[in-house]
């Protein structure tokens, strides 16, 4: 199967011959052979075959327009953009900017994860860890003043720990909250608080200090999404049931959850706009809602003329989404 060239607008993204390399920690820049990372206009589509504790599954990325009314929003014009990694794992996009955003990619390593980050005005992508037999994954930017953030699993294949790196990259970096090490992801309300997703169960919601190294559990069954609102409070989805989410927000100066809305059915990753409304998807689908407005989930577009099937993690900036699919 080949991905449809017309339906898609795939205009071969990220095809300039540049990267930044990691050795022993710091950044050198390389210049290449432009041959060497420029991709056709065609991707054929090699089936995975997964192995236990072995493989991540394939997914792709895709960039869409987003334009907003006031009324409802309307989402369009799709181009996929993991082309520097067409049968590989390509995920949990985050925007630094509204031209450039972190992935965690396994494109230099099967066996491992590195954050990679993506120039979209330029078309351009760099590689910003090289870890020695250690996966980075949820790449945080502005984690706090100068640094970004990732989870790391470390080399023993268990210890999953927070860590920060400097944007500058002169240094190597440094773990925080050092005796928690089943981080899955995070959320920065501040820059001594941290809201994580601890792999537990069932899973759990807990606020860590990174200056006084204390974390604190907050909340049992939670989904993996996290984003922080206007108010400064941690927005979060509540698993009741299998088939019952709700969207909650946490206040940590009062320590206090509200609920917002019932969660889109089947699904945890949301995105959350200035305005207060929120995205999701669902399958080929994606949805709307905004609490002030909205009683029911709105649907945006139906993305399956496009082979975009199971829509997963979503992140925004400004006019831009980009969306994760996983073909399973």
């Amino acid at each position: 199967m080949q991905k449809n060239v017309t339906l898609l607008l795939y205009h071969s993204l990220l095809r300039i011959s540049k990267f930044l390399f990691v050795r022993n920690y710091y950044f050198e820049q390389y210049k290449l052979d432009n041959n060497l990372m420029k991709f056709s206009l065609t991707v054929s589509l090699l089936f995975l075959f997964y192995v236990a504790n072995a493989q991540l599954p394939s997914t792709d990325l895709y960039m869409l327009t987003m334009l907003n009314n006031g009324e409802k929003l309307s989402i369009k014009d799709p181009v996929y953009i993991s082309g520097f990694n067409p049968d590989g794992y390509n995920n949990q996009p985050s925007f630094i900017t509204p031209s450039e955003l972190y992935v965690t990619t396994d494109m230099y390593d099967k066996n491992f994860t590195d954050i990679v980050k993506l120039d979209l005005q330029n078309e351009e992508y760099y590689r910003v860890t090289a870890t020695d037999s250690i996966s980075e994954y949820s790449p945080t930017p502005k984690a706090i003043r100068s640094y970004f953030s990732a989870v790391r699993v470390e080399k023993d294949g268990k210890t999953q720990s927070l860590w920060l790196y400097p944007e500058n990259h002169q240094t190597y970096g440094k773990r925080v909250l050092k005796d928690i090490g089943n981080v899955g992801y995070h959320c920065w309300l501040s820059e001594v608080e941290v809201a994580l997703f601890l792999v537990d169960d069932p899973m759990q919601l807990a606020i860590g200090n990174i200056k006084e190294d204390i974390t604190q559990i907050v909340l049992e069954n939670i989904g993996r999404c996290f984003r922080q609102n206007s108010d400064g409070n941690l927005v979060f989805i509540h698993k009741i049931t299998p088939d019952l989410s709700y969207i909650k927000s946490y206040d940590p100066e009062f320590n206090n959850v509200i609920s917002i809305a019932e969660a889109l059915a089947g699904s945890e990753d949301f995105e959350l706009l200035n305005d207060g409304t929120f995205i999701m998807g669902n399958g080929s689908k994606l949805y709307q809602l905004n609490p002030e407005k909205d009683e029911t989930w709105q649907e945006i577009i139906d993305l399956a003329e496009f082979e975009i099937m199971n829509i997963t993690r979503l992140a925004t900036s400004r006019n831009r989404l980009v969306l994760v699919n996983n073909p399973k």
